[in-house]
């Protein structure tokens, strides 16, 4: 019995060294199991990483590019818009230009039809002037002149004092008229 209880227990010894073996191999298996574990998961995440800033960097230089791109469109209208409003500014100015040369035209035309009218008028009148002073003189007899003699001077002195005074009203006027034309 003795022998039976230590072989028993030799058995048993043995089995506990196998299961203290296995377990031992089992935590060893483990434990490369775990550090295997761990390093792929942490390749897995730098994996992971490196991709999710990938797709960040690539994102935000597309993000860049569109912005860029924006930007030059931007620029592009704005220098549009200015030449636009520059086109219109010159075509402004012509019609500015055109306009006061229309204006100066027939301003002057003015001018020239005023002076052409005040010469008719004048015309006219020196006309009218002449047929009144034709149809004023009397015809009279020598004893009819004779008789009115003194009337007569006198008509003649007042009538040539008229006339000199008409004179001096032309030459007045005249430097007037002198004077519009030069304006």
């Amino acid at each position: 019995r003795a022998h039976e209880l230590a072989a028993r227990m030799e058995r048993q010894s043995e089995l506990m060294k196998k299961l203290q073996e296995n377990v031992d191999s089992v935590k060893k298996g483990a434990g490369d199991n775990d550090a295997q574990r761990a390093a792929l998961q942490a390749e897995e995440q730098d994996r992971h990483y490196f991709e999710a800033e990938s797709v960040k960097q690539n994102r935000l230089q597309q993000m860049r590019f569109e912005n860029q791109a924006y930007l030059l469109k931007q620029m592009e209208e704005k220098d549009s818009r200015k030449n636009e409003e520059k086109y219109l500014q010159q075509i402004q100015a012509a019609i500015l230009e055109r306009d006061a040369e229309e204006y100066n035209t027939v301003e002057k035309q003015k001018v020239i039809d005023r002076k052409l009218r005040n010469l008719e008028h004048r015309k006219d009148i020196e006309r009218q002037m002449e047929y009144k002073s034709r149809q004023s003189v009397p015809e009279m007899s020598e004893a009819e002149i004779q008789l009115n003699r003194p009337l007569l001077e006198l008509v003649e002195r007042t009538l040539q004092t008229r006339d000199e005074y008409a004179k001096m009203a032309k030459e007045v006027q005249k430097p007037i008229a002198e004077d519009e034309e030069d304006v």
